[in-house]
C-alpha cells in the first residue's frame, strides 16, 4: 500500500514506523500522566501536613531545586521586584 499525502508518500515500511513511533509516543504519554498524578499526590500529603505551606510555592521549590536554579530565580525576581517598584513610582 502506498498512500499520498501533503506531507509526502509513504509506503507500507513507513507507515509501520509511523505506527509504532505513535505507539511509543502513546507509552510515555501516559507515563507522563503517571508522573504528574504521583506529583501531585506528593504535593497533596505534603499540604495536608503543611497546610500552611501553598500548594503552588512547594511546586516552584521542587521545580527550582531540580533545575539548581536559586540564584537564577533569586536574580530574576529581584530584577521584576526593580522594574515593579519603578512602575509603581511612575503611576
Amino acid at each position: 500500500m502506498v498512500v499520498d499525502t501533503l506531507y509526502g508518500t509513504f509506503d507500507d515500511k513507513q507507515l509501520k514506523s509511523i505506527n509504532d513511533a505513535l505507539d511509543e509516543i502513546g507509552v510515555a504519554m501516559t507515563m507522563q500522566i503517571a508522573q504528574r498524578n504521583q506529583i501531585k499526590a506528593i504535593i497533596d500529603q505534603l499540604h495536608e501536613e503543611l497546610p500552611s505551606l501553598p500548594k503552588k510555592v512547594v511546586r516552584k521549590m521542587a521545580k527550582v531545586k531540580f533545575n539548581e536554579s536559586f540564584e537564577t530565580e533569586v536574580a530574576e525576581n529581584n530584577e521584576f521586584e526593580a522594574l515593579f517598584e519603578g512602575i509603581k513610582a511612575v503611576q
